[in-house]
């Protein structure tokens, strides 16, 4: 009996020693931790088609997981626009109130923090570690209607690449499958044998099918650092005919650079046509992927954006092969985050800006976005100009560091003063006073600068309209009266 027990104990310090290296500071989550929480927040989205006015207040559910020091994590998309937050921990009926301290739209996920010293005084922190396991089964913590915590199977599939949320930059995640329902709110997902955390579920569809966000990327982002971005987009080279033409020979892998971010980490190092062969000594295959050794085929822009401890390039210089005018270069690259100057019209998530508007004469002036052509409906693509959906499907990046935003005429509100102009909408304003207009800042300025008597605006189709200068207040000022708008821009 004796020798049973020390062979128990050694064989318990020995798988000690062997799990220890892999889970590292990883704490397990058991059901009786309160770590899980509920979170409601009102928000108020604004109304991107008349930008002076907001919309009706919703009531957003969410999961929210402490993660020590006051703070709570949950997906971005429920806080965007927030007026109130408040949290329910696990068994109790008291209500506490959080603030956003930081949120990420790209990796969509925000840190709230309790406004009471005294919230979290009870809970414990959950701790993400490095190491994910694929594949393999895992379990869903959820809390809902003040019940103990649920907890459903879910398997998870592979890592693959792919923008959360619309977001701008391509990030990890990791595909799950699950025959349970669930809600895809933030729900924590632990690994089924040992309890470690994997990850947050941030979508779940109805095949089944879902995504979470990998445990590494969240402990970089609750560390506050900020996601490396490549800075270029690539085309597949997949047909001979174009591979010939550049030189490449039938079994020469690579992909071609099509477009470069201004002032991003590829500018000023990859050009445009390079022909990106090999990125960290991996090779990069014609239709953009590479052999990683645990996670098998991946998209090359995992090697810039992940942020895993294994094999990060975060604050490292990334080591690029190209073929450039037929020959090999060799290249180093310093990983920057994704420069937010470089998007001349912004797409996918609202990335918490209300959209900007200015009114002159009762014209209304706005800078093209993704966010107010979809606010015409399920089918906006049928709905809105062509020319502006044509510059929203190919030019959301600048080509150049000097190029503006599209301002355009999105409505025209009736008035006597500006009767000529009724039927004058979504129209791209070239010119005011013959200057070439990049921002509703620019063009704001040059008409209280003005020294002419008339204002002359010309959109990109030749349709002219012209006012004397001293009328623009006078109609803006009926038009605030008659249709409720409280200022004559909103920036």
């Amino acid at each position: 009996m004796p020798f049973f027990k020390l062979n128990s104990k050694l064989t318990f310090v020995l798988l000690l020693l062997c799990i220890g290296p892999i889970f590292g500071k990883s704490i397990p989550v058991v059901p009786t931790d309160n770590s899980i929480l509920q979170v409601k927040v009102t928000v108020q989205y604004p109304h991107s088609i008349q930008p002076w006015r907001f919309k009706n207040p919703e009531v957003r559910q969410s999961t929210g997981i402490y993660v020590g020091d006051q703070k709570v994590l949950i997906p971005a998309q429920a806080v965007y626009f927030y007026t109130s937050i408040e949290i329910k921990k696990p068994d109790s009926l008291k209500v506490f109130t959080a603030e956003l301290e930081r949120l990420d739209p790209d990796l969509g996920l925000a840190i709230l923090k309790f406004n009471d010293l005294n919230a979290a005084k009870d809970l414990k922190p959950v701790t993400f570690p490095s190491e994910i396991f694929l594949p393999g089964t895992a379990l869903v913590m959820e809390s809902k209607d003040q019940r103990s915590l649920e907890e459903k199977k879910i398997r998870m599939i592979r890592l693959d690449m792919d923008s959360y949320s619309s977001g701008y930059t391509e990030l990890p995640y990791i595909e799950v499958q699950s025959e349970d329902k669930l809600d895809g709110v933030g729900e924590l997902i632990v690994d089924a044998t040992a309890r470690i955390p994997q990850g947050i579920l941030y979508q779940f569809k109805e095949n089944n099918m879902g995504r979470v966000i990998p445990s590494f990327a969240i402990q970089h982002f609750i560390e506050g650092k900020s996601f490396p971005f490549k800075g270029f987009r690539f085309k597949p080279l997949i047909d001979s005919a174009t591979r010939n033409y550049y030189g490449l020979r039938k079994d020469d892998l690579g992909v071609l650079v099509a477009e470069i971010y201004p002032g991003s980490s590829a500018d000023g190092i990859l050009q445009l046509e390079d022909v990106l062969l090999e990125v960290a000594n991996f090779k990069i295959d014609p239709k953009g992927y590479f052999d990683h050794p645990k996670f098998g085929k991946l998209n090359l822009s995992y090697l810039f954006h992940n942020t895993n401890d294994n094999d990060s390039p975060f604050g490292k210089k990334i080591k690029l092969k190209v073929f450039r005018n037929k020959k090999p270069v060799s290249l180093e690259m310093d990983l920057k985050p994704l420069p937010e100057s470089a998007i001349r019209i912004p797409y996918g998530n609202s990335r918490f800006q209300t959209p900007k508007y200015l009114m002159l004469a009762g014209l209304i002036f706005q800078e093209l976005s993704e966010q107010y052509l979809t606010e015409h409906g399920n089918q906006w693509r049928n709905r809105v100009n062509k020319e502006l959906l044509y510059l929203n499907d190919f030019y959301r990046i600048k080509r150049n560091a000097n190029e503006g935003k599209i301002v355009f005429l999105s409505q025209v509100l009736p008035l006597s003063g500006n009767k000529a102009y009724h039927t004058a909408n979504q129209m791209i304003l070239k010119t005011m006073n013959g200057i070439q207009i990049q921002s509703l800042d620019q063009l704001q300025t040059l008409v209280k600068e003005s020294n002419s008597p008339y204002i002359h605006f010309v959109t990109n189709d030749g349709f002219e309209m012209i006012f004397k200068k001293e009328e623009i207040q006078k109609l803006n000022a009926e038009a605030k009266q008659s249709f409720q708008i409280q200022k004559d821009s909103n920036f």
